[in-house]
């Protein structure tokens, strides 16, 4: 009978196994992925996978465990950056977003809300939560308390919608490779198209925005 193995070959198998999961998931959806698939992916034996994880709800709850925790992390840091301007921090969160792939969330919300257990739409609910709008809506709630955003019960947007709209507008925002086929090269679109989401949910399109609430 072979040796059981180390704990850290089982932490690097487990580890071999979520990676191989999350772009497993991220490609093709929570439906469409089967543990045999990422058995196959990783490099192990099919069982091995529910040596480790209970089924494959449970592998997907960690991998989105995992992939919030450091996408929290790194949105904190940037809600931290108290010396850069709010627009600034908001264009830098849709930067990462989008370079960390979260154009992928819109898939992975589809899953959370129609293919996950009750018990684990509740748990992915509060990663969202805690590790994405969190630290969103903190730079939101920075600009209502500095003055440079409207507080709610003056007009403004309250900071959790504010959140959830730039969230929206990340979702649905074309692909910046495929728009460089077709624009000057000298153009940075990523940057582009940042600047024109922070733009528009801070300031608006028009020229002289009218006061809607007073009509």
């Amino acid at each position: 009978m072979p040796p059981p193995p180390s704990r850290s070959d089982a932490e690097e198998t487990r580890r071999a196994i979520i990676r191989a999961a999350h772009d497993l998931f991220m490609a093709a959806g929570y439906r469409a992925v089967t543990t045999r698939m990422v058995a196959e992916a990783s490099g192990v034996k099919q069982p091995l996978i529910y040596y480790h994880f209970a089924d494959k709800e449970a592998l997907y709850i960690a991998v989105q465990r995992e992939r919030a925790t450091e996408t929290g992390a790194a949105l904190e840091r940037i809600a931290a950056r108290h010396g850069a301007s709010i627009p600034d921090r908001l264009r830098a969160v849709v930067h990462y977003l989008r370079a960390s792939h979260q154009m992928n969330m819109g898939m992975y919300l589809h899953d959370m809300h129609h293919e996950i257990s009750p018990a684990g739409r509740a748990e992915l609910s509060d990663l969202f939560r805690t590790h994405i709008l969190g630290p969103i809506m903190a730079i939101f709630t920075a600009g209502v308390q500095s003055g440079f955003l409207r507080a709610p019960e003056a007009g403004g947007v309250p900071p959790r919608l504010a959140a959830f709209l730039l969230l929206s507008a990340v979702m649905h925002l074309p692909d910046a490779s495929a728009m460089a086929r077709e624009a000057d090269s000298r153009i940075d679109l990523a940057t582009d198209l940042a600047a024109a989401v922070v733009q528009a949910l801070l300031f608006g399109m028009a020229a002289q925005p009218p006061d809607i609430l007073a009509e």
